[in-house]
C-alpha cells in the first residue's frame, strides 16, 4: 500500500462535481528517558519550592566546590532563573560534572539565559559530557549537526545518533532509523529497520509509526501488510496523527487484515483529532458519505474546515464544495470560492492537481461578480 495523505473515498465525492545491524550477541540498549527533568532529582527540586536566590540558598553539608555549584544550578533550574542556573552550571561543567555540562549546554541550545540561542556554544557543553557517553549528549549533538548547516567540526549526525542509539537513547534510535531509511545502500535499509523497531518495542510513537512504514513498503526486509497495520494502530493508540490515519486507510481497504468501515472510522476520527488536517478532511469525507456511521453533512462540514485551517488542499476543496451546496452550513458561493483557490496549493506551496477543483472554481466564477473575485484573489495574494 503506498502512503498517500488522500483518502480513497475522495473519488466519489469528486464525481458528484460537475552502519550495519547489531549482531544477535550484542545486548538491548537500556531505555533512557531524554526528559530535561531527570537532570533536577526530586529531592533538589522538593528543597527549590519557596528559594528566591539560587547563589545563597542553603546547600546540604558535606558537598564539594563543584557538587555545590551543580546543587545551585539546579535549584535556579527548578525557579527557571537561567542567568544563575547557566552561572553555576558552567562552573560545576569545568569541575567535570556530566550534569551541569548537560544543563549548560541545554541553556545555551535553546537560549533560555540570554534569549538567542547559540549551537556553537551549547555543542561545546554537550561535547563535554559526550566524551562519557552520556546518551542525551549524544543526541544532542545529532540534532545540532543535522539541523546547524554551520556546525562544521563537531562531526556528522548519524555518528552521534549512531553513539546515542546504542547508548540506549530512544529518539536517537529513531532519527538514526530515518537516515538509514533515506540511505540507497541496501544494508542501512536492513539496519534502519532494526532501530525503528527497537525504538517501537521500547515505546516510543514514532518509532512504532516509522518502523510500521517499513513494514509496509517492504523497504529493510519483507513486506509484511499485517505487521505494518498492528503497528500503525499501535502508534495511533499513542495519539500519533499520521499512524492514525494510515491505519484507517488499511482497514477502509482491508489491506493487511479484513475491511470494516467502522474500524477505519475510528483510527480516522484519532488522527482528525489529533490535529492531523489531511485526516480531518478524510473523516469528514467518511461522515459525508456515511462510511460506518450514518449520514451527518454538518458534522462533516466541520471537519472539512478544520483540515482546511490546518492547510490540506483536499479538505480546502471539500469545504469549498459543501459551502457551493449549501451542505451542512449556509449556502456561501464567495466563501466556497475563497476555499476553492486555497485548494490549488498544498501546506508547502505545490501545486495540487485536481480537476472536480478546477471545474468547481471555473462554476463559482460564473456566479461571482468580478468586483467580487478580484477581492478573493486579493485576499488569497495577501496571505490571508
Amino acid at each position: 500500500m503506498s502512503l498517500i495523505l488522500a483518502f480513497a473515498l475522495s473519488s466519489a465525492i469528486a464525481q458528484t462535481v460537475a552502519p550495519v545491524p547489531l549482531p544477535l550477541s550484542e545486548p538491548e540498549p537500556d531505555i533512557v528517558f531524554p526528559d530535561e527533568l531527570v537532570l533536577v532529582p526530586l529531592d533538589v527540586e522538593q528543597a527549590a519550592a519557596g528559594v528566591e536566590d539560587a547563589a545563597s540558598a542553603e546547600v546540604p553539608e558535606g558537598l564539594s566546590a563543584v557538587e555545590e555549584a551543580l546543587y545551585r544550578a539546579q535549584i535556579a533550574w527548578v525557579s527557571e532563573d537561567w542567568a544563575i542556573a547557566e552561572q553555576y552550571a558552567e562552573v560545576a561543567a569545568l569541575g567535570g560534572d556530566l550534569t551541569a555540562a548537560l544543563m549548560a549546554g541545554l541553556i545555551a541550545r535553546d537560549g533560555r539565559s540570554t534569549g538567542t540561542p547559540d549551537l556553537a556554544e551549547a555543542a561545546s557543553w554537550f561535547q563535554r559530557a559526550a566524551a562519557e557517553n552520556q546518551p542525551l549528549a549524544l543526541y544532542e549533538l545529532g540534532r545540532i549537526a543535522l539541523e546547524d548547516t554551520s556546525a562544521a567540526g563537531i562531526g556528522s549526525a548519524r555518528s552521534w545518533f549512531g553513539r546515542a542509539a546504542r547508548a540506549g537513547h530512544i529518539e536517537a534510535m529513531v532519527e538514526l532509523a530515518l537516515l538509514l531509511k533515506n540511505s540507497p545502500i541496501p544494508q542501512e535499509n536492513v539496519s534502519a529497520r532494526t532501530w525503528a523497531e527497537r525504538a517501537a518495542q521500547q515505546g516510543s510513537a514514532e518509532g512504532m509509526y516509522q518502523y510500521a512504514q517499513l513494514l509496509d513498503l517492504g523497504t529493510g526486509g519483507e513486506q509484511d501488510l499485517e505487521g505494518a497495520r498492528q503497528w500503525y494502530e499501535r502508534a495511533a493508540d499513542n495519539r500519533h496523527g499520521e499512524a492514525a490515519l494510515q491505519a484507517a486507510i488499511m482497514w477502509a481497504e482491508g489491506q493487511g487484515g479484513e475491511a470494516s468501515d467502522a474500524e477505519a472510522l475510528n483510527y480516522m476520527r484519532i488522527a482528525a483529532e489529533s490535529g492531523y488536517a489531511p485526516a480531518q478532511g478524510q473523516l469528514g469525507l467518511m461522515l459525508y458519505q456515511g462510511r460506518g456511521v450514518e449520514v451527518d453533512q454538518t458534522l462533516a462540514s466541520y471537519w472539512f474546515e478544520q483540515g482546511a485551517r490546518g492547510g490540506d488542499a483536499e479538505s480546502a476543496f471539500l469545504f469549498a464544495f459543501v459551502l457551493a451546496r449549501g451542505e451542512g452550513r449556509l449556502q456561501n458561493f464567495e466563501e466556497a470560492f475563497y476555499w476553492s483557490l486555497r485548494a490549488r496549493n498544498n501546506v508547502l506551496g505545490e501545486a495540487v492537481a485536481n480537476p472536480s477543483r478546477d471545474q468547481l472554481e471555473a462554476g463559482l466564477r460564473g456566479v461571482l461578480t468580478p468586483q467580487t473575485i478580484a477581492a478573493i484573489e486579493a485576499r488569497i495574494a495577501a496571505g490571508e
